[in-house]
This record gives C-alpha cells, structure tokens and sequence, in this order.
C-alpha cells in the first residue's frame, strides 16, 4: 500500500504499522469509510467500474524487468526480463476489495493487497466484474495459462544457466 501512496493517486489506507509476533504478520491501516461495490445496485456498479478502470491502467503505467510481490518473497528463481514487460497487479480485485462513498460513489479505498507484484498484464483478472469470491469460476478459470507462463520462465532461466555452465 505504501508503494501505491507513492507512485500513484490510487486511493488505499495509509499502513500505521506492520509486525510480525510469533510466526503471525499484523498490519495496522487507516479505517475507511464507504461500502463495498458488491452492495451497490447495477447502475452504481456500472458508474464506478468506469472509475475503477482509471485506477488499473494506472497500475499499468507501473512497470518492471522483474516479476514477483513486494512482499518480501523472493521470486528469484524467474528470470527477469529484458524489458519492463511486467506491470503492478492487484490480483484480488472483487467488488468486496472497493470501498466505496455510496452517495456520490468515489472510490474511497482499494484494499486487500496481499498479492500484488509485478506480473503479466493479463494475470489481472477483472474479478470486480461480477459478486462473489475471488477465485476463478467456471469458464474463468485461466490456471493453465498463468501455470504455461510461469513454467515458461523457469524453463529460460535453467536454459540460460546451463549456456552460462557450458561456456
């Protein structure tokens, strides 16, 4: 979230403190008032999800050659691009992640980030295009494409060491 503060207008809670107490990780936010979008009606919906796809292609301005969360997970096994092909996802954007003003329905707060990072464009699916769970149902389900991806990358990365290795 601090990182969103920093390099976009993106309206997230401002973190007070982070910990970590027995094995167990705390974040303290800001408290936000609104709704969230699942309880607004279609029309509403309608006007901030217009609102909403301003805030992701501003995410999309975000690049990097390197993919992974800013979580402190290292996602060294994947090689880094070439190019900063990667741009920052959400990765959980459900309409229960947007708290919204239900008045005047600015968007006040984008919230749940435990799996932002840097990834492929289309690893952001538009979970906010409907209510319920965040997870892909039915015909959503692009698995198999993130998983070809993925494997993709480690597959060039053991490429590449084993050219370095024979060189």
């Amino acid at each position: 979230m601090q990182y969103i503060r920093q390099h976009t207008d993106i309206p997230v809670p401002a973190v007070y403190c982070d910990l970590e107490d027995d094995e167990a990780y705390y974040l303290i936010t800001e408290y936000i008032n609104g709704v969230n979008m699942a309880d607004l009606g279609k029309t509403q919906k309608d006007t901030v999800r217009a609102k909403l796809q301003r805030h992701l292609d501003t995410l999309k301005t975000l690049v990097s050659t390197r993919i992974g969360r800013l979580t402190g997970i290292d996602e060294g096994y994947l090689r880094d691009s070439k190019s900063s092909e990667y741009v920052f996802c959400h990765n959980d954007l459900s309409q229960h992640n947007v708290l919204v003003n239900p008045v005047t329905l600015k968007i006040n707060a984008i919230v749940d980030r435990k799996y932002t990072g840097f990834f492929p464009s289309f690893f952001e699916f538009p979970l906010y295009n409907r209510v319920g769970p965040s997870v892909a149902l039915g015909d959503e389900d692009d698995a198999s494409k993130l998983v070809g991806f993925l494997v993709s990358q480690v597959g060039a990365t053991f490429q590449e060491s084993d050219a370095q290795a024979t060189e």
